[in-house]
């Protein structure tokens, strides 16, 4: 019996998912990614319910009309790719609703947002949490894609439309940063 958990069974996964619409490599997917890609989505849009929406929608357009997509790289930061662009909609979509609509803008606001980390009341857990949050955008999107979600140099660089050389960088300042910014809680 084949691991399925394991990366390098994603692209067979992906076949099975895809060319063969087998519902078990479909669950198997969708069990691996579909925490880490909530997360993902939540860091664009700040709401748990759009986030799981979007990552849910990716899973049926995939389902729909996989067959019809070619992956180049990983099957990981393939998800990441669309779901990030589906953020990147929302957010248009939520300007554009700004723009034209200030009262559904006003409910939106009122709804609540936000996972709800218990860990996070602890001290050490806030200190590194706000100075994760201080980090400009794509410094923060770099540690966190890497850090809490496990994705490689490369697989970031696909996902963010940036070189190796980039992330490399941007991982090497962004630590950096963090180290200065949170010495104090070495003493």
């Amino acid at each position: 019996m084949k691991n399925w958990d394991q990366p390098d069974n994603d692209q067979e996964l992906w076949q099975e998912f895809i060319l063969e619409k087998e519902e078990y490599a479909f669950e198997i997917l969708y069990k691996k990614y579909y925490e880490s890609l909530s997360r993902f989505a939540w860091r664009y849009v700040k709401s748990k319910a759009v986030a799981e929406e979007i990552v849910q929608e990716t899973y049926t357009d995939v389902w729909i009309s996989g067959d019809s997509w070619e992956i180049n790289g990983s099957v990981r930061s393939y998800f990441y790719r669309i779901v990030r662009n589906k953020c990147l909609n929302h957010i248009k979509h939520l300007q554009i609703k700004e723009k034209y609509d200030p009262i559904w803008l006003e409910d939106y606001y009122q709804q609540e947002t936000g996972y709800i980390d218990e860990r996070r009341e602890k001290q050490i857990r806030a200190a590194i949490q706000n100075a994760i949050e201080e980090l400009p955008e794509r410094s923060r999107m770099t540690y966190m894609l890497h850090r809490q979600d496990g994705l490689t140099y490369d697989e970031i660089a696909g996902v963010m439309d940036v070189s190796v050389k980039t992330v490399e960088s941007q991982m090497s300042r962004t630590l950096k940063i963090l180290r200065k910014k949170l010495s104090y809680l070495l003493i």
